[in-house]
């Protein structure tokens, strides 16, 4: 088998030829791909851009160049491929990647050098990036076009340079049925509509009409004629100023706030409670309906997508079909699927999804800001190729991974979402092996700890558990799986000799210890008796425990810019981490409050003072109560 030389012995081959304008998609895996093979080999390749060089070497064509375009690469095979899709080909000692759109370029070139010259980013840390060294770089002929399983596969809170080398696609509003989010306040900004009340929810008998433009919980008046006038004018003008975009986002916006006049009311009563949650599918999916008959008419090639969450998780009762330019967005959380039950209805809300829907997509929640394992591979495994067998056509997840707890949960997922067909233990194979060599088994055994810890819960599945409650998350995590993964991860660290294995295995054991500090601290606080012989010497060990982890959470967790900031930095955080200082010092106070001595002793401790400080937010002292509750200490 003949082979494309690119580097021989160190000394550069091959030129990269760059067509015009490829875009910055590509460019950046350009980019990515000469620091990678100068990395490998020693050899920087030299780059040009079409027509400035007559080389005489090998080249590596990226995107249409004229030499592309007369060896007719460009044929129907690659004209028809979605904007995520490409061709790589080899011709005459020379390599072409080829595609119909920036974002399908850079996905052929990570192909290129995950597939053939074995390159790996394992997370998000550039330690975690696992480039083979060779003298020579070469690779097999090939004429591989590639397409993924999904037409869309978006993540969000996920390093971006991450996604992008692990061919996840960016969000370009050019993939098919991609585009949505809380945005119906865009449509009727009260700076504009303010003074028409009607237009705006009826809650409790008066229309609520927001304050400022932007986000707003207010929903609109779904019903009302000039509602749905003005939405059908607003989406026409959009697509007749934007070409390029395939769907406009018509998706609620993000409360339950639905109109409850007269018109909205009698479509949407008597629907059935959806998991506890009342429906508001009829009113809303009669404006849906409405708007897209209409754009049908003006915009045949363009979509709207809408939003089947929350309130308007259920198909509309009266309506059979929905037009075949709208987009449906189901909201489904499975990492809820350690029951069963919850697993089925979620099946089964699919299946008649996709008789409801000529497009459907998934929008689920694999990380939700938690700081203790949610950790679920093989629930990964099982549903990502479940989905397409029930048509749904797009991906979207709000990931927020937390590495130390996730890592090889979303590689597998990325590569599952590209071809449904793998097998998903080869995958994690490799991705133990590669990552941490040595110490490969014990870090496969950490983290089948973490996982049978949440495939063994035993209690119902339920949406959203634990979103912004850290209380919650330490309750769903036992003591026994906590001190089990604590023990395994410093045997993976002991086991660890190569310098680079060492500091991958200490990177996972730092985002461990902070969930494993967050959860002793608890411990040995709810431990503390009030009559104990040794109790300022407890105290003073949460106290220690507590500036523990407060460190390590602001020098290690606080900084790390591969987490998300929405969870793991900033306010969100804070107020978690407020939560649990709060909760600890009102546990400490109840068990000292007939103590002068003690109160005046911890009164000059710095820890001390700032939980009491802690528990004066109105938003801690509600969460300390339900904390309370959630501990049966009340």
């Amino acid at each position: 088998m003949s082979q494309i030389i690119i580097v021989e012995e160190r000394k550069p081959i091959a030129t990269v030829i760059l067509a015009s304008d490829i875009g910055q998609p590509a460019m950046e895996a350009v980019n990515d791909m000469i620091c990678v093979i100068e990395k490998m080999s020693g050899a920087k390749l030299p780059v040009a851009k079409d027509g400035d060089i007559e080389p005489e070497n090998t080249q590596i064509h990226i995107g249409s160049t004229s030499l592309v375009k007369e060896q007719g690469l460009l044929d129907d095979s690659v004209g028809n491929l979605p904007v995520n899709g490409y061709r790589i080909y080899t011709f005459h000692q020379n390599l072409a990647i080829v595609a119909n759109n920036s974002l399908g370029i850079s996905h052929g070139i990570y192909d290129l050098l995950t597939n053939e010259l074995g390159v790996i980013w394992g997370m998000a840390d550039e330690i975690f990036e696992e480039i083979p060294e060779r003298s020579s770089v070469m690779i097999n002929n090939i004429d591989r076009i590639s397409k993924p399983s999904f037409g869309f596969r978006v993540f969000s809170g996920v390093d971006a340079k991450w996604i992008r080398r692990n061919r996840i696609d960016d969000g370009s509003r050019q993939l098919p049925f991609y585009g949505h989010g809380h945005n119906l306040f865009n449509v009727l900004p009260p700076s504009k509509y303010g003074g028409h009340p009607e237009y705006y929810a009826m809650r409790n008998g008066d229309r609520k009409v927001p304050d400022n433009d932007g986000h707003t919980h207010i929903q609109p008046c779904l019903t009302n004629p000039d509602v749905i006038r003005i939405t059908i004018e607003t989406v026409q003008q959009f697509f007749d100023e934007n070409p390029q975009v395939s769907t406009y986002s018509l998706c609620p916006n993000d409360s339950a706030d639905f109109c409850e006049c007269p018109d909205c009311s009698v479509l949407d009563e008597g629907v059935e409670a959806y998991r506890g949650r009342r429906m508001n599918s009829d009113s809303y999916f009669y404006y849906i309906d409405t708007v897209a008959k209409e754009l049908l008419k003006s915009h045949p090639n363009r979509y709207v997508s809408s939003y089947a969450y929350w309130t308007t998780e259920l198909p509309p009762r009266r309506i059979s079909k929905l037009p075949e330019n709208v987009v449906i967005y189901l909201t489904q959380d499975s990492s809820q699927y350690y029951d069963d039950a919850y697993e089925k209805r979620d099946h089964d809300i699919l299946e008649t999804w996709s008789k409801s829907a000529h497009h459907l997509a998934v929008y689920d929640y694999y990380g939700l800001g938690w700081f203790t394992p949610r950790y679920f591979p093989n629930i990964v495994a099982r549903t990502l190729p479940f989905l397409p067998t029930v048509d749904v056509k797009g991906f979207y997840c709000e990931a927020y991974p937390y590495w130390a707890h996730f890592g090889p949960q979303l590689y597998l997922a990325f590569r599952l979402l590209w071809d449904t067909s793998i097998d998903a233990n080869a995958v994690l194979g490799e991705w133990y092996h590669r990552m941490f060599k040595e110490a490969s088994e014990e870090i496969r055994k950490y983290f089948e700890i973490l996982e049978r810890g949440w495939m063994e819960m035993k209690r119902e599945g339920k949406w959203f558990l634990g979103l912004d409650r850290l209380y919650v998350q330490l309750a769903e995590w036992s003591c026994d799986v906590r001190d089990n993964a604590w023990e395994q991860i410093n045997i993976a660290y002991n086991s660890a000799k190569d310098d680079i294995v060492r500091r991958r295995v200490d990177y996972v054991r730092q985002g461990n210890q902070m969930a494993y500090l967050l959860s002793k601290t608890l411990e040995e606080t709810h431990a503390i008796k009030k009559d104990s012989d040794n109790l300022e010497t407890e105290i003073r060990n949460v106290l220690a425990l507590m500036k523990e982890t407060l460190t390590l959470y602001h020098e290690k967790i606080e900084s790390d810019i591969t987490l998300g900031s929405a969870y793991y930095r900033g306010d969100r955080a804070i107020q978690q981490l407020m939560w649990w200082k709060g909760y600890i010092g009102s546990i400490i106070s109840d068990i000292i409050k007939d103590s002068s001595s003690l109160k005046q002793l911890f009164a000059e401790d710095d820890m001390y003072r700032e939980m009491l400080s802690a528990m004066s937010s109105p938003e801690v002292e509600r969460r300390i109560k339900e904390a309370r509750k959630a501990y049966e200490l009340i």
